[in-house]
């Protein structure tokens, strides 16, 4: 049996923070996956980062290559580049969708609706993907207060007692990442390791997370909650997280810029140009983990961002 281990890109759109008084603003979370090439595995062992792995990976390598071969210049560049690159990235990432199919997931949500939400996601985090995220090492618990919301974890190999202080438009946004991250896992692992005919035993994730707003290069405190909420340090978790360091963006985490920023374009404006682009992508091979986040108090509830674009189109 060999270990199954994936790379996710997460990044956030239009920020990473909500803003009191934007209530009806849409935010969309993505992440995008890559399963790293089993013969890596023992590259992957030896500690070295995700973009050398990736490198030498040929599924990523080719993926990337007929990707830049349809933008100007052969470069992914920022999603707020000015001129007519967005377009060409929507026109690039349908020309090579049907061969590589990429594995996007990801969720919109209107800021009223993640306020309304936060029991929900505690009671669910608490109950049933603090768990399976690190390989069982809760229970967790997580206490909200108006002024703060801080996050205690008692391990069964108890060795310290953690918290995590953000604002709540900022934790609220932490936490359903975390829980977003933690299903994606969940979700992985039953159909790769449980279920799954690969003959893969354990799977491990390396989430690569963009940097989030107000951390730099010396003070990472959202990076560090964000992962205390993961739990990667856990002798039992087989989740990590890590950030790029190159000078240079690298290119899956522009790459997941790029979708992020498209797809909140598209949900927010779903008779606009970009919602017709998203349209003209196969939903089943790409957009088929694009959720919408419903409000729930009893558990999290979905439908397909699809249906708020072919809504226009039937009114």
């Amino acid at each position: 049996m060999s270990r199954a281990h994936l790379y996710l890109f997460s990044d956030a759109s239009p920020s990473d923070w909500m803003v009191k008084g934007n209530d009806e603003d849409w935010r969309t979370v993505v992440n995008l996956v890559f399963q790293s090439d089993p013969d890596l595995q023992e590259e992957v062992d030896s500690g070295k980062n995700h973009f050398e792995i990736l490198s030498q990976d040929q599924f990523y390598t080719d993926f990337m290559t007929d990707l830049l071969s349809h933008l100007p210049y052969g470069q992914l560049r920022n999603w707020n580049t000015r001129g007519g690159y967005k377009l060409r990235l929507c026109y690039a990432l349908g020309m090579v969708q049907h061969k590589y199919k990429p594995i996007v997931s990801a969720c919109s949500f209107q800021e009223k609706t993640l306020r309304a939400s936060k029991a929900m996601l505690l009671e669910s985090y608490n109950r049933n993907l603090s768990a399976d995220a690190s390989g069982g090492t809760g229970p967790e618990k997580l206490i909200g207060t108006k002024k703060r919301t801080q996050k205690s974890r008692f391990a069964t190999n108890f060795r310290s007692h953690q918290e995590a202080q953000s604002s709540e438009n900022q934790f609220l946004v932490l936490l359903f990442m975390a829980w977003f991250i933690a299903n994606q896992y969940t979700f992985y692992r039953k159909n790769m390791v449980t279920r799954g005919p690969q003959g893969f035993d354990p799977l491990d994730l390396t989430i690569i997370s963009d940097k989030l707003s107000g951390d730099d290069d010396s003070r990472r405190n959202h990076e560090q909650n964000l992962r205390k909420l993961i739990d990667p340090e856990s002798s039992a978790a087989r989740v990590t997280l890590t950030r790029s360091t190159l000078d240079v963006p690298y290119s899956g985490d522009i790459l997941a810029n790029n979708i992020t920023g498209w797809l909140n374009t598209a949900i927010s404006d779903p008779g606009g140009e970009f919602a017709q682009k998203a349209k003209a992508i196969d939903y089943k091979n790409v957009w088929a983990g694009w959720k919408i986040l419903l409000g729930s108090v009893d558990k999290p509830q979905f439908i397909p961002a699809s249906s708020r674009l072919t809504a226009i189109d039937n009114s």
